[in-house]
């Protein structure tokens, strides 16, 4: 079949926009592909074109713009340098709203797009290997997913993947869609890299997932940081803890309520806390805020934080913050301290908020500081700005 009108149309158009371009079966033979043609590169329609409802009760046969590009390509149908078109199979390239179209079934088989073929065979291989060991090593099944040999490999990747099954195209009654694929997110390379760590990690694992005992866990991760290999350094901190036999918010670890620090722009009435000045500002300055305070309780003046030095404000600051600061706690920092046989510390930090949801972690191999303040100790609260306390504020009469 020569390079017909009907193919010159479709490679002008993007592989998305050929995902909803419908093509009956006459306008195939119009653009000549015979009965034998169709049925040996393009097979059975995958779904009847809704326009022709009105002349056949069962609409005309139709393929898709990919299936019939893509079909041609294979064929040989168009020239040479049409053969390293990238889109050989119907699927390969189509996105919609930061999705991609990873996979489908074709003829009882799974047809990957083919950026991610390679990932998706190591994950596989590594799903294999998992699944022979846990076997003989029941608590590798019962921990890990991916070695579950009752998981399936797509439930697994539904689970894990952020990969969804939705019948294409989208405008169509379901018994009219031309497939059932598998989308994953984002884009082939960067989604074959998070099959490849995904696979390394579950390995990396199952290191840890069939020792026999949680002490054993710990006893290995105290090696490992010891001997500063850190092999296990990127592994989820939440699931290393649990492996280690620790809930990230046990009532019994110890806890440090954090609290949000308050500029003087979000609290209100803060004329109330001139009150509270008298230690850091002279005895003259203190009865001008004094009547100030008075006379904005007549509403007679207005608060203006521009009236303030820059020490009055920093003082204000920290009589604020500490004032009921417990009520503006948004988490608690529980760190866990766990022993190996040989004495060595293994330390986990978890950031606990409301319901007892995990914010944040850190460790055992590394540790940051929450956002905010301990609150657990107001006396101590130091400015975040200047590093000072109230105690350091106080004010000294000259001479």
């Amino acid at each position: 079949m020569k390079r017909s009108t009907l193919c010159e149309g479709l490679l002008r158009k993007s592989w998305e926009e050929l995902a909803g371009h419908l093509i009956t079966k006459n306008e195939l033979r119009e653009g000549g592909w015979s009965e034998a043609k169709i049925k040996l590169h393009l097979g059975a329609p995958y779904g009847r074109h809704p326009s022709t409802h009105f002349r056949n009760p069962l609409g005309q046969p139709f393929w898709t713009g990919q299936q019939v590009l893509g079909a041609a390509v294979r064929a040989g149908y168009l020239s040479s340098e049409v053969k390293d078109w990238p889109y050989q199979v119907p699927v390969h390239g189509l996105t919609r709203s930061g999705w991609f179209i990873m996979a489908v079934t074709q003829q009882d088989r799974l047809v990957m797009h083919p950026q991610v073929d390679e990932a998706m065979r190591y994950l596989v291989k590594v799903k294999t290997d998992l699944t022979s060991i846990a076997a003989a090593k029941p608590r590798l099944a019962a921990l890990n997913d991916i070695a579950d040999p009752s998981l399936g490999f797509g439930a697994m990747m539904l689970r894990h993947l952020k990969v969804r099954m939705e019948y294409f195209p989208p405008h169509l009654p379901k018994e009219e869609c031309v497939e059932f694929p598998l989308w994953a997110y984002g884009n082939p390379e960067d989604f074959s890299r998070v099959l490849v760590s995904f696979a390394d990690k579950q390995m990396l694992l199952s290191e840890l997932q069939m020792l026999p005992t949680s002490q054993d866990v710990i006893d290995v991760l105290a090696d490992d940081l010891d001997l500063k290999t850190n092999r296990f350094e990127d592994l989820d901190t939440t699931e290393l803890a649990k492996l280690c036999g620790i809930e990230p918010a046990d009532g019994d670890a110890n806890r440090v309520t954090y609290a949000r620090w308050d500029g003087l722009d979000a609290g209100d009435q803060l004329h109330e806390y001139f009150a509270q000045m008298a230690p850091y500002v002279s005895p003259k300055r203190f009865e001008e805020l004094q009547r100030w305070a008075g006379r904005i309780d007549e509403y007679e003046a207005e608060f203006d934080v521009g009236k303030l030095t820059k020490k009055e404000k920093e003082v204000l600051e920290l009589l604020y913050n500490t004032k009921d600061c417990g009520d503006r706690s948004y988490w608690a920092v529980c760190t866990h301290h766990l022993k190996s046989r040989n004495g060595q510390t293994v330390a986990f930090q978890f950031c606990v908020g409301d319901g007892g949801d995990i914010e944040d972690s850190s460790g055992p191999y590394a540790f940051h500081e929450p956002s905010g303040f301990d609150c657990d100790d107001p006396d101590n609260l130091a400015h975040p700005k200047t590093g000072r306390r109230l105690k350091d504020l106080r004010w000294k009469a000259k001479g």
